[in-house]
C-alpha cells in the first residue's frame, strides 16, 4: 500500500501551493488570458474523454485539485464540481472569481474527502495532484467508489525514472521540495491504479530523453541542475475506466 504523509508534511505542500499562486497574482493582476492554457487543455482531454461517455444518460464531473480555475471550468455536462483544500483561499481572489465559471459548484476539501460529497460522477479529474495528496491509495479508492457504474477517470501526472524519483524522494525525506510529497515513476502509478481497481484504457508517457535534452538546452539553471541529476519530470497521463 501506498505509504501516507504526516498532517504536518501536508500543510507545508499547503503553504508551498498557496504561495505559489500568491506569485501568480502579484506577476501580472488582472491578467485573465494567461488562464487560457486551462481551456485549451480542456478541449484536448474532452475529444479523447466524451466518446468513452457516450453510454451515460446524465454526465457529471468532478476535478480534485483543479487550483483556482480549473479544467473542470471548461467542461461541458449536466453537473460540474470541483473539490481543492485552498478552495477557501482561492475564492476570496477576484482574479480568479474573474475567470471562474459560476455553474461550478465548488467545494473545500482534501481528495481524502471525496465520499463525503455524498454524489457519484461519470468523469472524475485528477490533473497534476497525486504527487500532492496526503494518502494518493485513500484517495483512488474514494474516487472508485464514487464512481457511477461504466465511468472514467482522467489522471495526469508528472513522473520520473526510478533513478530520478529515488533522488526525488531523498529531497522530500530533506523536505528540499516542500510542494510535492510523492514522486512516482510510471510503474508505481499504473500499479496502484490497478490495485484500486481501474482498468487503464489509454495511457501517454512522455519521452525522458526529449525531455532531458530540451531541460539541458534551456539555459535555466534549475532544469539544466535536474538535467545532470536525472532528476527531469516528464508527463503520464491515462484515461481510466471503473473495473
Amino acid at each position: 500500500m501506498q505509504r501516507a504523509i504526516s498532517e504536518l508534511r501536508w500543510e507545508k505542500a499547503q503553504v508551498y501551493e498557496r504561495g505559489f499562486w500568491s506569485k501568480q497574482l502579484s506577476v501580472a493582476t488582472g491578467e485573465v488570458s494567461r488562464y487560457r492554457w486551462y481551456e485549451e487543455r480542456a478541449q484536448g482531454i474532452w475529444r479523447r474523454v466524451k466518446p468513452l461517455l457516450a453510454s451515460q444518460a446524465r454526465t457529471s464531473i468532478l476535478e480534485i485539485g483543479p487550483g483556482p480555475v480549473g479544467i473542470v471550468n471548461y467542461l461541458e455536462a449536466d453537473e460540474r464540481h470541483a473539490l481543492d483544500p485552498l478552495e477557501d483561499y482561492y475564492s476570496s481572489q477576484p482574479e480568479f472569481e474573474r475567470v471562474r465559471d459560476r455553474g461550478v459548484i465548488r467545494h473545500n476539501g482534501t481528495g481524502e474527502d471525496v465520499l463525503s460529497l455524498g454524489k457519484t460522477f461519470s468523469f472524475v479529474i485528477l490533473d497534476n495532484v497525486l504527487d500532492h495528496m496526503k494518502d494518493p491509495d485513500h484517495v483512488l479508492r474514494g474516487i472508485h467508489r464514487s464512481l457511477d457504474p461504466g465511468g472514467v477517470m482522467f489522471i495526469s501526472l508528472n513522473i520520473y525514472t526510478r533513478f530520478g524519483a529515488f533522488v526525488r524522494n531523498i529531497m522530500e525525506y530533506l523536505e528540499i521540495d516542500k510542494g510535492h510529497p510523492f514522486n512516482f515513476s510510471r510503474s508505481p502509478v499504473v500499479s496502484l491504479l490497478r490495485k484500486n481497481g481501474f482498468q487503464v484504457l489509454w495511457s501517454q508517457t512522455e519521452d525522458y530523453g526529449t525531455q532531458k535534452r530540451e531541460y539541458m538546452r534551456s539555459g535555466e539553471m534549475r532544469k539544466v541542475l535536474k538535467s545532470c541529476l536525472g532528476t527531469v519530470d516528464f508527463r503520464f497521463s491515462a484515461f481510466c475506466r471503473k473495473a
